[in-house]
């Protein structure tokens, strides 16, 4: 295989210097426009973090090689998208049905393509694969990626440039959002108190997901100054506290993952983190794993709203979960202080 590839081109989707894609431009310019500067292309959000976290400008910092050579594997290109399974998880032609196929793809392969990137969390969720839960919802009703997902939001805002463009996911205009599909305000007392009710606006999370992965650390140094790759197993938990983001501001309280950036994990690249503890590392998370009826909707006999829910040790956000196991306040503990949950939810 290798001597019949050899001075092929492997991606003559990606871009070239000049910012074109001679292969697909001339049937899909407004697509290869829109998607220049998007963020499956760029992974603006990464780099974004890199700045606010780092204390530095990312172009022409001199971290870029060892951002495509760590991180930037995971931006994509038309083909693999459309034609191929990302380089990211090895490429190759994907599986369709029983037999791997070349054949382009108006809308990718949910297995093949779309979870191959996105399945750690997203896949997994989804599917109902984590031990304990089951499907999502939608899954369960046979819909994939792109019934919620639209072509445009994927490929990104044509209007975009290299300096005007989104920096984070919650930031799409035509991102997917439950209430899209789903008028709730009214239809019950629940929602009554707790869409946009008397106490606080709840996302649709709080009630309606089920556990998910939290991370601890991303790959980085041992005390001995040598690169590790091996990190803490990730935790599967469900926890809500109050928004930290400043994108999807609709909501007061939220359901938070907890990101795997530690003050060292760029030390490899000569990277210190100065400014590590101006972001939470609990942040606003949406879930791929909704159901109608979970622990949060459902009050056992003889409980009661407050002790299920409302006032939880096993869901709420808490300063205790800021500590370690010796009782001492984490790297990120100041950085997520201001979002937790003392006492009880809002009635």
């Amino acid at each position: 295989m290798e001597d019949a590839h050899t001075d092929m081109v492997r991606d003559p989707s990606a871009f070239n210097a000049e910012g074109e894609i001679p292969a697909c431009q001339g049937c899909h310019q407004s697509d290869v426009d829109a998607n220049r500067f998007s963020l499956h292309t760029q992974l603006w959000g990464e780099k974004r973090l890199i700045e606010t976290r780092g204390n530095c400008e990312f172009e022409g910092s001199g971290f870029e090689d060892k951002f495509a050579g760590k991180c930037g594997g995971c931006h994509t290109t038309c083909g693999q998208c459309h034609i191929s399974r990302p380089n990211s998880v090895g490429g190759g032609f994907p599986k369709i049905g029983s037999y791997y196929s070349h054949r382009f793809r108006a809308s990718p392969d949910m297995n093949e393509q779309c979870t191959a990137c996105h399945g750690s969390r997203i896949g997994v969720d989804y599917k109902g694969e984590l031990e304990g839960n089951v499907p999502d919802l939608h899954r369960s009703l046979g819909q994939k990626c792109e019934d919620c997902h639209s072509r445009e939001e994927i490929h990104g805002d044509p209007s975009h440039t290299a300096d005007n463009h989104y920096e984070h996911r919650y930031e799409v205009t035509n991102m997917p959002r439950c209430e899209n599909c789903h008028n709730v305000a009214g239809t019950n007392e629940h929602h009554t108190a707790h869409v946009d009710g008397a106490g606080s606006n709840l996302q649709c999370n709080v009630c309606h997901s089920q556990p998910y992965k939290n991370c601890t650390n991303c790959h980085n140094l041992d005390p001995d100054g040598n690169s590790k790759f091996d990190i803490d197993p990730s935790e599967i938990q469900f926890k809500i506290a109050h928004n930290p983001s400043p994108h999807r501001t609709e909501y007061d309280i939220v359901v938070v993952r907890h990101i795997p950036v530690d003050p060292g994990t760029y030390s490899d690249w000569g990277l210190e983190l100065p400014n590590y503890l101006d972001e939470p590392t609990w942040k606003y998370a949406s879930p791929h794993n909704v159901l109608l009826n979970t622990p949060q909707t459902t009050v056992e006999e003889g409980q009661s709203c407050s002790l299920s829910c409302h006032q939880s040790t096993e869901f709420l956000l808490r300063e205790t979960d800021l500590y370690d196991d010796m009782m001492d306040p984490l790297p990120d503990y100041d950085a997520n202080i201001g979002i937790v949950i003392e006492g009880s939810l809002p009635r």
